[in-house]
């Protein structure tokens, strides 16, 4: 158990008496370079981030206005990106389907007698270029017999 002259804070007067102190010169001056050193500390500290925050603000600032820049660049975008296709929904929809569906049936009958001439063509030519070998066996055998021809004739692929 703590005894209760533990608690009385009376005869502390007396064991710290301050005008009773006596402290070396020395002493006293280290304390005050230091509470000089610590207000200069203080004062440094205090200058910048006070510089900070203006540079903070200045940047902030600066993010703001690319931000917008950025941002009405989008809109502007998205506004012509808007009228293409409020301009290309209007052509689409000045179409005539049925006559679309016509102009590509008639396009698929035209291209159906253009593959056909185009046969027709292959066959005739395969037929020529035959015919032609032919001649070639004709004119050598012709040559060989007294005639003087010296082109070359066949061999055709």
């Amino acid at each position: 158990m703590v005894h209760p002259e533990f608690w009385d804070f009376s005869r502390i007067r007396y064991i710290v008496d301050l005008k009773n102190i006596k402290l070396p010169i020395g002493i006293i001056a280290v304390i005050v370079v230091q509470a000089f050193g610590v207000i200069w500390y203080m004062a440094q500290l205090d200058s910048t981030v006070t510089s900070l925050d203006a540079t903070v603000t200045d940047i902030q600032d600066q993010a703001t206005t690319v931000d917008v820049a950025v941002l009405q660049s989008d809109v502007e975008n998205l506004k012509a990106q808007v009228i293409e296709i409020q301009e290309t929904t209007s052509v689409i929809g000045a179409l005539d389907v049925d006559s679309l569906w016509a102009t590509v049936a008639e396009f698929e009958d035209r291209l159906d007698e253009l593959e056909k001439t185009d046969a027709l063509i292959d066959n005739e030519m395969r037929t020529i270029m035959s015919d032609h070998a032919g001649f070639g066996d004709v004119l050598k055998d012709l040559n060989m017999s007294g005639y003087n021809d010296n082109r070359a004739y066949g061999n055709y692929k």
